[in-house]
């Protein structure tokens, strides 16, 4: 496997494991475990932060330099989407957990 590819795999694999934390987070605040709902998010916000700094360390500098090992191919691709998405996702999530805390405490 290409060097290109090997960091691509590593940022859809953190992408990847911070979506589900993220879906966790959105389980447990609907069952009211708001703690749980934190720490999943806490947790895939720190996957996401590490996921965006492998692409930029790893990807976006060394393209910039000319330093790239390999082609910069679909899978590079679709890891900078499954960042970007799962950022959105994570800042929708955020919204989501308030949401349901705020509903639960109102009845």
């Amino acid at each position: 496997m290409a060097k290109t590819e090997e960091i691509a795999m590593e940022i859809i694999s953190k992408a990847g494991d911070a979506r589900a934390k993220i879906a966790s987070a959105l389980k447990s605040a609907r069952r009211g475990n708001f703690g749980e709902a934190e720490d999943s998010l806490k947790d895939a916000n720190a996957l996401l932060i590490e996921a965006h700094q492998i692409q930029t360390e790893q990807l976006l500098k060394k393209e910039a330099e000319g330093q790239l090992e390999g082609p910069f191919n679909v899978l590079i691709s679709h890891a900078q989407d499954y960042v970007m998405t799962g950022m959105a996702m994570n800042e929708m999530a955020k919204e989501i957990v308030n949401l349901y805390a705020k509903v639960r405490a109102a009845k």
